[in-house]
């Protein structure tokens, strides 16, 4: 009879050459979605894109975030998280390149496939980190939502510059070098048999339906939704609030949002430096309860203060930050094992990003209402308040199954 030990026995990777890996892959997974913006006008001007089709390149892989994230972590159950991984790096890299080839349908098509790539490892990662980095998985986790940050900052500043000098079909194109870097280290990486500390669904059975009868998964779930709304409304909303409530011009309010963006950086860093200095097995929930803090801030700011927009759009950053970082390090930290954390990972991002992809338009509705800005923030910082509630409940040292 073959015991869990003997089908895993394989010599485990150096944990430098995998952190590395999983570093590159965040660098990957928000990247190409970024680079769009600074090059959407000369986009829209060449292919002659309707506002509403220009709309979609961003939230198409959005949507694929949620719809995609279950078969995402079937796939990974299937193939095994390190090639499912890589096969999603491949297909960011392939999409990249993809949708500069022509006009409009080929350009969605390609946003589809890089939608695609980047929801394998927003779903698998976590399982990773949790298999492979055992009591550090929670500060492995900030470390590449940190990467994930800093992947988007790094396209959003840098496709722009490129475009002057080659155009924006190669400035776009050119980030799949990115990936296929990323996929070069990642194989490297994984493609060693690993010991036998990594659990599978076969050594240990986790029933896919346990995550949603659990009130802990649940909670983890409500973190990650609550934090996307927040997250995507501000992003949304933010330079038309300052145009609207203080006369900023159109050069502030770009700048509000590239403070909020960038600020996102050392906010996700914040996460794992905390669980660094925690003793394992601690709670997470006066962690989450400080971010819910900033976050309502940040909204209690503009309400009553706008004109100190660039106070709030820092304050911001460093709330959205933190936010994701530790929405992806509770689903490592609240799941029993690898298989778990697959399940888990796959049923927050299905939930999260849908009702995530909404908070912009339930803003918006809010915002025609009532014809201002104090009903759409007085709603965001109820957000912040039920975000309190969740990661309260989630933070607790438990785990699902």
């Amino acid at each position: 009879m073959t015991t869990p030990t003997s089908q895993q026995a394989r010599p485990v990777p150096r944990a430098g050459l995998l952190l590395l890996a999983v570093l590159l892959a965040g660098l990957n997974l928000r990247g190409a979605i970024a680079a769009v913006s600074p090059v959407l006008p000369d986009i829209r001007a060449e292919l002659g894109l309707t506002p509403t089709v220009a709309g979609l390149i961003t939230t198409l892989p959005v949507l694929c975030f949620a719809v995609l994230a279950p078969p995402a972590a079937w796939l990974g159950r299937r193939m095994g998280p390190e090639r499912a991984v890589l096969a999603g790096l491949l297909a960011i890299a392939a999409g990249t390149a993809l949708r500069v080839l022509d006009g409009a349908p080929v350009l969605l098509a390609g946003t589809f496939l890089v939608g695609a790539g980047m929801t394998a490892g927003n779903v698998l990662l976590p399982a990773v980190t949790k298999r492979d980095f055992a009591e550090r998985a929670g500060t492995v986790t900030g470390l590449y939502t940190g990467a994930l940050a800093a992947g988007a900052a790094l396209t959003a500043a840098l496709t722009a510059p490129v475009a002057v000098l080659i155009g924006w079909r190669w400035a776009l194109a050119s980030w799949a070098l990115l990936a296929l870097v990323a996929a070069a280290v990642w194989w490297a990486a994984t493609r060693a048999p690993r010991t036998a500390h990594a659990t599978t669904a076969a050594a240990v059975p986790t029933a896919g339906g346990v995550v949603w009868r659990s009130a802990i998964a649940w909670a983890v779930t409500t973190v990650l939704a609550l934090q996307s709304v927040l997250y995507y409304a501000v992003t949304t909303w933010l330079p038309t609030l300052l145009v609207d409530e203080v006369g900023a011009s159109l050069a502030s309010a770009a700048l509000a949002a590239t403070l909020f963006q960038v600020l996102g950086i050392p906010g996700t860093l914040v996460v794992p430096a905390v669980l660094a200095r925690r003793r394992p097995g601690a709670g997470q929930s006066g962690l989450g309860l400080a971010v819910a803090a900033v976050w309502a801030v940040l909204f209690a700011g503009l309400l009553v203060a706008p004109q100190a927009w660039a106070l709030w759009a820092v304050v911001g950053g460093l709330a959205q930050g933190a936010g994701i970082s530790l929405a992806f390090t509770l689903v490592v930290l609240r799941a029993r094992d690898d298989a778990s954390a697959r399940r888990l990972s796959g049923m927050a991002q299905l939930v999260g990003y849908a009702v995530g992809a909404a908070g912009p338009l339930v803003v918006g509705a809010f915002y025609s209402a009532s014809g201002g800005w104090g009903a759409p923030l007085a709603l965001l910082l109820g957000g912040a308040g039920a975000y309190a509630v969740a990661v309260a409940v989630a933070g607790r040292p438990r785990t699902v199954g």
